[in-house]
């Protein structure tokens, strides 16, 4: 919104804040005074009818102290009956009410059959006269709006009214009175605000007529080519200071900005080429520059709005308060998946005074990620390897030691040794097989397969070398691939092998071939112990198991499924798990109809 609307909107809005509150000052102020007015008039009329009706009553001589209540009553009726009506204004009405049956004794419009039981009658009846305004007591009667008043009348000695006095008058002359006066205020406030608008606008174009030129002449300003004085308005007020000012601005902006623009240019040439995340900070610790690669490695959105001191406590460096820039140590700092390294570079001025630092932000995951995979490859390798050594170490000492001379014990022993002796050569030739994959000297000999026969195949073999129930099931009869028929068969055998090892007694294994428009899908489900949610994850990742007791113990080395991945993956394909605890585990593997391998190099890659 320009600057001339809103010099008319605030003017606008100032005129009518000023009427509104101006009108409702006076409206209240008349309600008020006519509140005041009526509840002294009301007042005095009940006070009179008191003095009037039972005052006079109790003093006249046909009033006797021992007759009853009824008698008193019938009395006082007929007294108020002869109150002169000129004494009531003709919009007042007054009524007389027993406080022990709250009847009607006496009414000037000569009405008897009402029960009066409005706000102030009940008020009255507790002992408190009270007065309300018809915006108050919200009465009516017949469409009318009265101001109401009621007070009590107590006899000598009593606790609660023997009597109320009801009195109102009529309020509709007064309200009406008042809806016209809000009218004409509202009226006013119309006219005020439309000749307020014509005002404001005139007075905003004059204001700022004069700076839409100059902002228009500033805009049309060329840097190096364009550098002509601005003269608009005159000088002695503030816009034409402020065109002198521009004009002077302008004959050394050309030079200014040349060498500004060429300085800016080679550092943005230079931080901006860079791949490592670079943060200046002055020794204040507020930052004065940046580039897109520390935001991208540390993650942060609106980097440059944080201090250096709290950019650390964002990333989880420790920065005591007080402690000297040049005391920081360069860190290595894990952000979820990411490591990154920070270089702390203060620089100085030439009296060896600290102007800031500079923090140099290099992404080290691969790194570090190469190395923990080597540590834990490491530590996986030695502990497979060092299980069964320590098994066959341990027996054959205890053959050198003479259990060699019972044949029984000894072949007991020696079946042992050979057992763990085969689980090691198991282990070193799947390490074998990972290496190669590892260095791409891993041969396949790629053919078109039936993969319906081949999965039929192996879970006949299955079938018949073991006793637990395998079901087979395609929704094809034939699906041609090109794969290695060898390497899947491995794979398929690794899979349903660990099915079965896995799935107790009474397993069953459900085999099944889906299709899709671009892969043919092999399932392999079991009922067996199923995997936590926490270890799906990892179960590719060599030497991992689940239950590293049952594995070794059932013969397991922990490589199978991972060489079982490098498989499909050169196949072009994949291997997916998915399991409930004690549920079962579902393995799937997935081939791509229209496989290809580049013959020349050996790389494996589907056409789509």
């Amino acid at each position: 919104m320009s600057i001339r609307w809103k010099l008319t909107m605030m003017f606008i809005a100032l005129v009518f804040l000023v009427m509104m509150v101006t009108g409702t000052f006076i409206i209240m102020t008349l309600r008020l005074q006519e509140e005041n007015t009526q509840a002294a008039d009301l007042a005095a009329r009940a006070q009179m009818i008191q003095a009037v009706v039972i005052n006079a009553t109790f003093q006249s001589p046909y009033f006797d102290p021992d007759a009853g209540r009824d008698s008193l009553e019938e009395l006082l009726a007929h007294s108020f009956a002869g109150v002169e009506m000129a004494l009531i204004p003709p919009d007042t009405e007054v009524f007389l009410i027993s406080g022990e049956n709250r009847a009607t004794l006496g009414a000037t419009t000569g009405n008897f059959d009402t029960q009066h039981m409005g706000q102030v009658v009940i008020s009255a009846l507790s002992g408190q006269p009270m007065f309300l305004p018809p915006w108050q007591s919200g009465s009516s009667n017949n469409d009318m709006s009265w101001f109401e008043y009621a007070m009590p009348v107590f006899f000598e000695g009593s606790t609660l009214p023997d009597f109320v006095i009801y009195v109102r008058a009529d309020a509709e002359n007064f309200t009406e009175s008042l809806l016209s006066t809000t009218y004409t205020i509202g009226f006013s406030v119309l006219i005020a605000i439309l000749m307020a608008s014509v005002l404001a606008l005139v007075f905003s174009n004059s204001l700022t007529q004069n700076l839409l030129r100059l902002n228009k002449r500033i805009k049309d300003f060329k840097v190096g080519v364009d550098s002509k004085p601005i003269a608009i308005g005159s000088i002695k007020d503030e816009i034409g200071q402020l065109s002198e000012s521009f004009s002077s601005m302008a004959a050394n902006l050309d030079k200014t900005m040349a060498a500004v623009t060429n300085e800016k240019n080679k550092m943005e040439i230079i931080m901006y080429s860079m791949t490592d995340g670079v943060l200046a900070y002055d020794e204040e610790g507020v930052l004065i520059h940046s580039n897109y690669a520390c935001e991208e490695l540390l993650g942060i959105d609106g980097i440059g709005r944080m201090s250096m001191s709290e950019l650390f406590k964002e990333i989880g460096i420790d920065f005591p308060e007080g402690k000297s820039i040049d005391n920081v140590e360069d860190s290595i700092i894990n952000l979820g998946d990411k490591y990154v390294n920070i270089n702390f570079n203060p620089y100085k001025s030439s009296g060896d005074d600290i102007h800031g630092v500079i923090l140099v932000l290099q992404d080290i995951t691969k790194h570090m990620l190469l190395d923990n995979m080597r540590k834990d490859f490491v530590a996986n390798v030695s502990h497979e390897i060092r299980t069964p050594l320590t098994t066959i170490k341990g027996y054959a000492e205890t053959l050198l030691d003479g259990a060699g001379d019972s044949p029984d014990l000894r072949n007991e022993f020696l079946s042992v040794i050979n057992n763990e002796a085969d689980r090691m050569t198991a282990i070193v030739r799947d390490l074998l097989e990972l290496s190669r994959f590892d260095y791409n000297r891993l041969e396949f000999d790629f053919k078109s397969t039936d993969l319906v026969a081949l999965v039929a195949a192996n879970v006949r073999q299955h079938s018949i070398a073991g006793d637990k129930e395998i079901t087979f099931t395609t929704a094809s009869e034939t699906a041609d691939v090109y794969i290695d028929p060898e390497r899947i068969n491995q794979v398929l055998d690794n899979i349903i092998t660990n099915s079965l090892r896995y799935s107790g007694d009474d397993a069953k294994v459900d085999v099944e071939i889906r299709e899709s428009r671009l892969y043919y899908m092999v399932y392999i489900t079991d009922n067996g112990i199923g995997i936590p949610k926490e270890d799906l994850r990892m179960v590719f990742e060599r030497f991992y198991r689940v239950d590293k007791a049952r594995s070794r113990e059932l013969g397991g080395t922990g490589l199978g499924l991972s060489i079982a991945k490098e498989i499909m993956e050169a196949h072009g394909g994949r291997i997916n798990a998915s399991s409930e605890l004690d549920q079962g585990t579902t393995m799937m593997l997935r081939f791509p109809k229209d496989f290809v391998t580049d013959k020349n190099d050996a790389a494996l890659k589907p056409t789509t």
